[in-house]
């Protein structure tokens, strides 16, 4: 064994390798000057010289050092990041992506008695909180969202999550790719998606916020690495004592907004699924729900009396049926007819091994074949003649919003309808002109 990772017993300050540093991690001394033990107690010493300006979040980050050998927040300073570049609004700020000059602090080195650094010159993602609303603490407690830890923007005093950088948004790369994708890449997607709402609501979350805008991905060489950003992610056990209350207002996009939010009612997994629903619509079509419409109230009431996207005629061959059904079931107005997040997972998983195995054995994956068959068979003018229409037709209404924001609900605005449908009250959903050209510049 080369003396670079020789294990040792003991370490220079008199940490045993027989104790325990972390829960269930037993102490690990290396040659070369690291020990758990060591990183461990320099990290606790270091508390007292930086601040994030609010307790909850110290503690969170703190607490994340001490219990933690691998998955450790840290407080980067802003004056780390370099050749900081902007790329695109979020729900709740916008992203740059900048380069961490210094690195972040990883081990203590025992016999240089100094920090060992890692991603020096590492590219990130710098996710900048701008909206209030955001609540921050939450977030961070649940931070696998998190990669590397915390900042803060001096000039404006915002927040801001430091990640890994990925390619952009399930929309951007549908929108690049969608003539090119077959039907084994967009199972893995919906695989990945399902697997991860599944996860979520295992753990008793809610997304509240899904949508093709808020899930970041990457997508190289067949391998996919896909994130879902869980901005307003909230457990479901608050939302069901709550149940009996009524929302006068929520934040979203009214097009992934199931029926019953949209009433006034709170949000459960059944909710995640309905705006899922949305996501399998933008695979099969390269267009997002509702690009054509006004996303006020009008459209809301339409929802709730059971309008939904459709799918053009000269689209359907191919798609497979069972895939409509699926979607349109996710778009059920009645929460219990609706898949569970486990149902879906199960089904993509169980395609996507299949198709990796060229496995035809039913109705399902026959479907999918043909679907795969009679894209590959487009004549050029065909595929001309849907990329004009898809063209044309993905053109976003002005008063349209794909980032979210606050609406009234149904039940707020109760006594109001009647007066926004005559006319003679304004309706506080439809975006002024100024706020759609602003939302809607980067989507």
């Amino acid at each position: 064994m080369s003396r670079e990772i020789e294990k040792i017993k003991y370490c220079s300050a008199g940490h045993s390798s027989e104790d325990f540093a972390y829960p269930y991690c037993r102490n690990l001394i290396h040659s070369v000057g690291l020990c758990d033990f060591c990183t461990k107690e320099h990290f606790i010493q270091e508390f007292k010289n930086w601040s994030s300006g609010n307790t909850n979040i110290d503690k969170i980050m703190q607490e994340s050092q001490i219990k933690n050998r691998y998955n450790k927040l840290h407080w980067i300073p802003y004056d780390n990041f370099q050749n900081i570049e902007y790329i695109a609004d979020c729900d709740y700020g916008s992203v740059y992506s900048a380069k961490l000059e210094n690195g972040i602090k990883w081990k203590w080195n025992f016999i240089k008695q100094d920090w060992r650094y890692r991603l020096k010159d590492f590219k990130v993602a710098l996710k900048e909180i701008k909206n209030s609303r955001y609540d921050i603490v939450r977030v961070i407690n649940n931070y696998n969202c998190i990669d590397y830890g915390i900042s803060k923007n001096p000039s404006t005093q915002n927040y801001i999550f430091v990640m890994d950088l990925l390619d952009g948004s399930l929309h951007n790369f549908l929108t690049k790719n969608f003539w090119g994708l077959e039907w084994q890449s967009k199972m893995d997607i919906l695989s990945s998606i399902a697997s991860l709402l599944c996860f979520s609501h295992e753990k008793n979350l809610v997304h509240c916020n899904l949508h093709s805008g808020n899930i970041l991905m990457n997508y190289n060489f067949d391998i996919l690495d896909l994130v879902i950003d869980s901005g307003l992610c909230k457990l479901e056990d608050n939302l069901i004592l709550n149940s009996n209350n009524k929302n006068n207002q929520i934040y979203g996009s009214i097009p992934y907004l199931p029926p019953e939010v949209l009433r006034g009612n709170e949000f459960t997994r059944k909710g995640d699924v309905y705006s899922f629903s949305g996501i399998m619509y933008e695979i099969v079509t390269a267009k997002r729900p509702f690009t054509d419409q006004a996303h006020d109230t009008y459209l809301m009431i339409d929802i709730c009396n059971g309008v939904r996207p459709k799918v053009s005629d000269f689209m359907l061959n191919l798609i497979p049926e069972w895939y409509l059904n699926l979607m349109y079931r996710c778009w059920s107005d009645d929460p219990s007819e609706r898949p569970t997040s486990i149902e879906l997972s199960n089904l993509f998983c169980e395609i996507t091994d299949k198709l990796q195995d060229n496995i035809f054995d039913n109705n399902v994956m026959r479907q999918l074949k043909i679907a795969d068959e009679n894209h590959e068979h487009t004549s050029n003018p065909q595929k001309q003649e849907l990329l004009e229409f898809f063209s044309y037709s993905s053109k976003l209404h002005p008063e349209s919003c794909y980032i979210s924001k606050c609406i009234h609900t149904l039940y707020g605005l109760h006594d109001l309808l009647e007066e926004i449908k005559s006319g003679k009250s304004s309706d506080p959903n439809i975006l002024k002109s100024n706020e759609s050209t602003t939302l809607n510049a980067d989507t």
